[in-house]
């Protein structure tokens, strides 16, 4: 009984050995190809992190070398060579840079084509688009029509706008070549009433505002003249009050003297 069970043991042990060599054969080789791949795959995304970051850096080292150039010329193409890279974040702030740079030396519509792509770049933060656009209207404030430059500077004079400081300066400034003083004096409060503002930009403002305001005589007299006759007229009701009081406190002196 012991043998018959010895052997029986043997042939199921034999039976499981054929059974797991069997499915090792059929999928040992796809077991054995998923781990090469797995082991090949991050060896890969290694490599590539690897050269992402020196390719971040050589572009990020390009832009402090141009950034280095005292030739605003110079320092300008230096910033479009990078961007024509057109690689990872880089090419949104190599233009911005060229168009400051291309500004400096006078090549202002050159400049104003590249900021002109910072704000066609749909992937681009809003933040850095604005501020293509807010670089466009400083530049070309002494030549644009106040009433263009008023009305582009409208979305970035709205809460929440990052750039919200700087334009409703130049939206005070637009307003008073277009001939509003009072639109102006309503930027420069809308300015001053910011939190945490520079003590620059508020000197300038109240500076701005004071220019202003002496400037607008006329309306200081009018307003004088409005609280004159309110004035006036409350003196002659009062006169005219004491007069009563007087005239009635004699006829009750009269009338006393009467009585006696």
């Amino acid at each position: 009984m012991a043998e018959s069970d010895s052997f029986i043991q043997e042939v199921s042990e034999e039976v499981r050995r054929d059974k797991m060599y069997g499915v090792w054969r059929r999928y040992g080789p796809i077991l054995i190809a998923v781990i090469v791949l797995a082991v090949l795959g991050t060896a890969g995304k290694g490599w590539w992190d690897s050269q992402v970051e020196g390719r971040k850096a050589e572009l990020g080292g390009a832009l402090i070398a141009a950034d280095a150039i005292d030739d605003p010329a110079e320092a300008g193409a230096a910033f479009l060579a990078v961007a024509e890279n057109e690689q990872y974040e880089f090419p949104v702030l190599a233009r911005l840079r060229a168009g400051a740079a291309l500004g400096q030396a006078g090549q202002l519509d050159e400049a104003e084509a590249q900021y002109e792509k910072v704000k066609n770049t749909a992937d681009a933060d809003i933040r850095f688009r604005d501020l293509a656009e807010l670089r466009i209207l400083m530049m070309r404030s002494e030549t644009m029509p106040p009433e263009e430059q008023i009305s582009r500077l409208a979305p970035l004079v709205e809460e929440g706008s990052a750039w919200r400081l700087p334009a409703l300066e130049f939206e005070a400034a637009a307003h008073l070549r277009n001939g509003s003083p009072e639109k102006a004096l309503d930027s420069l409060r809308s300015l001053a009433a910011l939190p945490n503002v520079p003590p620059a930009a508020q000197g300038r403002a109240s500076e701005l505002m004071d220019a202003i305001q002496a400037q607008l005589p006329e309306t200081v007299t009018e307003e004088a003249t409005e609280d004159a006759p309110a004035t006036d007229n409350t003196a002659t009701d009062d006169t005219a009050t004491d007069d009563t009081t007087e005239e009635d406190a004699s006829e009750d002196e009269t009338t006393e003297e009467k009585t006696e």
